[in-house]
């Protein structure tokens, strides 16, 4: 007899897709939580780290200059300062101005090098805290001035027991080589305070407090240029001024002059009739690009200043097309960049280190450069410009920055550490600051109608047309 059949139970129905939802959803949750408490655990340990100074610290530098010489001399400054303070420094070049600034808002970002336009953006969207100022150095003589009157001074003995006019601007070593050198050859000689070079000589042309010679610091400047002393300064605004005096002495060699600033200037050819900034009333004009802070933004306040309407009014696309078109006549005047000339300007035979430098430098003979130094003169120089800037993210560790300041100092007094640092940012030391010391900065563009964030789209734009024209 056959057993009893015994129906098998059926299948169980699962909605599979329902379950695999299910799970993937509470998987999600704890991926999320997880991550969460990575980010959580991250942030403490960074915090625990960068309080013994363990942490990495990511240190960016603008694409302004060729970006192999960047990330090669970082990477120099990021081993001294590991091997010197123990602290960890990784060096980048992100592509462009907004990443650097994006970065620190982040807190991707420990430590940027930018131009000052990028330090206010970042200081007013992120709290971006400015801690040094990139430092440059420009070699100065110091010149002793006369009346070219008949019984005048004529030799620098001369002036012993006389009254001298000696500016506040000669500092440091240039002031104690100019001391030591009257104390010697004009014993009994008495100083008489001014403020600047300018108001040295004018002391003396206009015979105020008893002057009988003035001194005043000294840069190479081209035959017709009305900066470079405190002469050629007058000059501009008191015609007659270099007729009226010579110069007896000058120092035997230049003392460095360290400065935070650097500036615009305005210039014309010699033979254009225009010897000061008002006979550029109603005349054309070149700047050099619409968001350029020397080339346009500096300069054009300067003119206001001086109550000048310009005429016709072109941007010329960049500082050398500014000055070949104030060379070949196309306008009146034109506004660039201006730095003075150092020793390399002299040897090199350059002689000058503003925007006519770009031009000349490509010149064979000496007498072709002379010839076209002669021809095109720069009448002013606008307001201070500051230096890039060192600044820090918003809440970076004091302890840390202090540890990598003084690294930095240490960096800076080796020799292989001065030419890392010029070829980084075109500087000589590191000078502290703060966020007050661009007050006057953001003043200017206020006036000027134009903005630190059109600047920084400016330089963004001229950044990607460069590596456009290089194909990268």
């Amino acid at each position: 007899m056959a057993p009893p059949t015994v129906d098998a139970p059926e299948p169980k129905v699962t909605d599979r897709p329902g379950m695999r939802r299910q799970w993937l959803a509470r998987a999600g949750w704890l991926v999320v939580i997880a991550l969460l408490a990575l980010f959580i655990w991250g942030l403490q340990r960074r915090a625990r780290l960068e309080a013994t100074g363990q942490a990495a610290v990511q240190m960016l530098f603008v694409p302004s200059v060729e970006q192999g010489t960047l990330v090669r001399r970082g990477d120099e400054l990021a081993r001294f300062i590991r091997g010197d303070s123990g602290l960890v420094l990784r060096s980048q070049v992100p592509t462009s101005y907004a990443a650097v600034i994006q970065a620190l808002g982040a807190g991707q970002a420990d430590v940027a090098w930018i131009p000052a336009f990028a330090y206010v953006v970042a200081n007013a969207r992120y709290g971006a805290e400015a801690r040094l100022q990139v430092v440059r150095s420009v070699d100065r003589y110091a010149v002793v001035v006369v009346r070219s009157h008949a019984g005048e001074p004529e030799r620098v003995e001369s002036l012993a027991g006389r009254r001298i006019a000696l500016p506040a601007s000669v500092q440091g070593p240039l002031r104690a080589m100019v001391v030591e050198r009257l104390d010697r050859v004009a014993p009994g000689w008495v100083e008489v305070p001014a403020a600047d070079d300018r108001d040295a000589v004018g002391r003396l042309v206009e015979r105020q407090d008893g002057v009988d010679a003035a001194v005043s610091r000294y840069v190479y400047a081209a035959p017709n240029d009305l900066v470079g002393d405190g002469r050629r300064e007058l000059e501009a605004d008191r015609p007659g001024t270099l007729r009226e005096t010579r110069v007896v002495d000058t120092t035997d060699r230049p003392a460095p002059e360290l400065s935070t600033v650097y500036y615009g200037c305005v210039m014309t050819r010699t033979d254009s009739g225009i010897s000061r900034l008002e006979d550029l009333q109603g005349r054309s004009f070149a700047f050099s690009d619409e968001t350029s802070t020397s080339g346009h933004i500096f300069a054009r306040a300067l003119l206001q200043r001086h109550g000048v309407i310009l005429g016709h009014v072109l941007f010329a696309g960049g500082h050398p097309n500014v000055v070949q078109a104030v060379y070949d006549g196309k306008v009146a005047g034109g506004a660039t960049f201006y730095s003075p000339p150092s020793a390399i300007n002299e040897r090199d035979g350059t002689l000058v280190a503003d925007a006519r430098f770009l031009i000349v430098k490509n010149m064979k003979s000496a007498e072709e450069r002379a010839a076209y130094l002669e021809q095109v003169r720069i009448l002013a120089l606008t307001d201070p410009i500051p230096n890039d800037v060192c600044c820090v993210r918003r809440g970076f560790s004091e302890a840390v920055w202090q540890r990598f300041a003084a690294s930095l100092d240490r960096f800076l007094a080796t020799p292989e550490g001065q030419s890392a640092y010029y070829d980084l940012v075109a500087g000589v030391a590191a000078a502290p600051c703060s966020d007050g010391d661009f007050d006057g900065f953001r003043n200017a563009l206020r006036s000027s109608g134009v903005s630190a964030v059109s600047l920084l789209e400016a330089a963004e734009e001229r950044l990607r047309r460069q590596r456009g024209a290089g194909g990268g």
